[in-house]
């Protein structure tokens, strides 16, 4: 497994930014100011990128939450090929500023909390409502970083993020997580599909609903069913691109007035590809997901339903 011995410097709240430490950015990574008391993350430079490279890098940061943190809005700054910054937070602790190719026990051990960000664009995700993103103690801020060298030649390319903390005194309620996946995937060589029905357990409030595939997926289809009737409801039916990869199509609600789910109602999740390679392909490097963000009034945080089978991610 490959590291990066680069250095990673962490603007925090408690740290006026005449204070804050030099460190080296690109030119066109254009940055605003550190939020008022938030932070700022600028991240290590990735040098070298390859033609054609597709890369998604992590980064343990050295913020670790002496007690929970609520991020109202995170607001994500790339170079040229940057595609998404994610703010992750995990209880697995690395070194702080260790770099290194994210991989699949990487991701699995994260908690996502938010993401922003794409080349030239430095768009504020802010939780609706009176909604955070929760980091919880003793997790440690890890942000996943993607770019694509889709020019000629090689390229260095950087990100960065402000996170914007809650207002003290104000009463907020957590964003919870739950995702639809199968992780036993595996699609052979040519056109194939697979499907994921998950009964949900308790009722969910989701305000936020998005299907997700990678670069083999042609078609994808989500559809509730409610306990209470049974008529299928279309949520989603997408003729897939690679380029919904980080911009999907998306279904947004006021959390007062969300995408409801019964406990005992259905998701089914349908998804079609054309395997180009000449081997399998698993999960990571393609997906089946629904992905939604809910209003966690009980705390639950993530969960996961992997093949039809509950559990925390």
């Amino acid at each position: 497994m490959r590291r990066f011995a680069l250095v990673l410097t962490l603007v925090a709240g408690c740290s006026s930014s005449s204070s804050a430490p030099t460190v080296e950015t690109l030119p066109d990574l254009q940055l605003e100011a550190k939020p008022p008391g938030g932070y700022q993350v600028i991240l290590p430079i990735v040098r070298g990128l390859v033609p054609g490279a597709d890369t998604e890098y992590c980064t343990w940061t050295d913020l670790v939450a002496e007690h929970d943190i609520d991020v109202r809005a995170v607001q994500g700054f790339q170079t040229v090929g940057g595609h998404h910054v994610i703010l992750f937070s995990t209880a697995k602790h690395e070194e702080p500023g260790t770099t290194r190719r994210c991989t699949d026990d990487d991701m699995s051990t994260f908690r996502f909390s938010a993401a922003s960000g794409a080349e030239g664009q430095s768009g504020k995700n802010e939780a609706p409502g009176n909604l955070v993103y929760r980091v919880p103690a003793g997790a440690q801020i890890v942000l996943n970083h993607h770019y694509i060298n889709a020019t000629g030649a090689p390229r260095d390319a950087q990100s960065a993020m402000n996170i914007f903390v809650a207002e003290p005194g104000k009463q907020y309620v957590q964003s919870g997580s739950f995702a639809v996946v199968d992780t036993a995937l595996r699609l052979p060589p040519g056109k194939s599909a697979m499907d994921i029905n998950c009964t949900m357990p308790r009722a969910f409030d989701a305000w936020y609903l998005i299907p997700h595939m990678h670069e083999w997926g042609s078609r994808i289809v989500v559809e509730r069913i409610p306990v209470s009737d049974g008529v299928v409801e279309p949520l989603f039916d997408v003729e897939w691109t690679p380029a919904y990869m980080f911009h999907p199509p998306e279904l947004r609600r006021d959390p007062t007035a969300p995408l409801t789910f019964a406990a005992g109602d259905k998701l089914h999740v349908h998804c079609e590809y054309d395997n180009t390679k000449s081997t399998d392909l698993t999960f990571g490097l393609e997906m089946c997901v629904a992905f939604a963000q809910f209003v966690d009034a009980g705390n639950s945080g993530n969960l996961a339903c992997d093949a039809g089978h509950w559990g925390t991610f």
